[in-house]
């Protein structure tokens, strides 16, 4: 619902705005009150009154749930930006608790810090001026293209144990990409928020769409692991001179896009974009690799189609880099 109110003026000139009364009855403003008062980038003038901010909390059913569907909902309103989340039931089954206990830690920041029978409250303990995005999005790459480059090691030497490891590593990934959602989420629902990291919703959305697309790169980082404990048997030495060549490509594309994000260099995304051309030779020589090894095909489509995709998503992070450049800049 949206209000309108004429300006008033007062006799010594100070502008007046009346507030509507069923918007100041639901959140408890009064004579006294203190309201805050925010102006953003588009011109418009954010009213928020004290007390807001603790309303940022909800209740959510455990009875009947299983753990997918809990862990669901549970990471909705955890990225929605909900500082506390009051899990409840008719009784909470130390199962239940375990489940509860088991999604928060995938969570970062998230604890348990009130138990009873009938409730487990999870409250975010951590602001978003402990994570800055910037910090946060070069930690994911460094995850990430660790995972890519241990992933291609485990393919070449069929070093089981390695691409195990690259498979556990994921879930570091996702919970910063997590956060980093979550935080998009905060910003969306408290503008003030803005203010005190000193970067706009606008702004933040290029920081979650270039974590979305490392996110995939860890995702296909575990397919090449697994598509590595699936193979039959030893890779011919000419199919994995291809695959480490494809590697180098995607990593060299990878990189560059992610540093031209960082360092706002247009130039440098161009250069990484003009590498598009290639995909088409690179699909030839997967299909023909898979002709020459039949029955090590299904894992070779696999890693060759994972090294092409991370291309793609480091050519979507060197647009993305284009695109945010001049944003970020007027920030600085």
């Amino acid at each position: 619902m949206a209000y309108q109110r004429k300006v008033q003026v007062t006799g010594g000139g100070t502008f007046l705005v009346t507030l509507p009364k069923d918007w100041a009855d639901a959140l408890g403003v009064t004579q006294g009150s203190t309201v805050t008062l925010m102006p953003n980038d588009s011109g418009a003038l954010l009213l928020v009154p004290d007390g807001a901010r603790e309303r940022n909390r909800c209740e959510l059913a455990m009875d009947g749930r299983d753990y997918v569907g809990l862990q669901r909902d549970v990471i909705a309103r955890y990225i929605a930006g909900y500082d506390v989340i009051r899990v409840v039931g008719a009784r909470i089954r130390p199962e239940q608790r375990r489940m509860v206990r088991e999604i928060a830690q995938s969570l970062v920041g998230l604890e348990i810090l009130e138990e009873s029978q009938t409730a487990v409250v999870l409250h975010s303990v951590v602001s978003m001026r402990d994570f800055p995005v910037g910090q946060t999005i070069h930690r994911i790459f460094e995850i990430t293209i660790g995972m890519l480059d241990d992933a291609v090691a485990a393919c070449r030497t069929r070093d089981d144990e390695l691409a195990r490891d690259v498979v556990e590593r994921d879930g570091d990934v996702d919970r910063l990409v997590l956060l980093v959602a979550r935080q998009f989420g905060l910003l969306l629902r408290d503008l003030l928020v803005e203010e005190e990291v000193q970067l706009s919703r606008f702004h933040f959305h290029y920081h979650q769409a270039v974590a979305d697309q490392l996110e995939r790169v860890a995702d296909h980082a575990v397919k090449v692991s697994r598509a590595t404990l699936a193979l039959s048997e030893d890779l011919a030495a000419d199919v994995l001179a291809r695959i480490v060549e494809a590697a180098k490509d995607s990593r060299r594309i990878l990189t560059g896009a992610v540093q031209a994000f960082e360092e706002r260099d247009t130039a440098m995304a161009n250069r990484v974009l003009q590498e598009k051309e290639q995909r088409a030779k690179l699909l030839e020589w997967a299909q023909a690799a898979t002709r020459a090894q039949p029955g090590n095909a299904p894992s070779i489509s696999i890693v060759m189609d994972s090294l092409l995709r991370t291309r793609e998503y480091g050519f979507n992070i060197a647009e993305t880099a284009v695109d945010a450049a001049v944003a970020l800049r007027e920030e600085e």
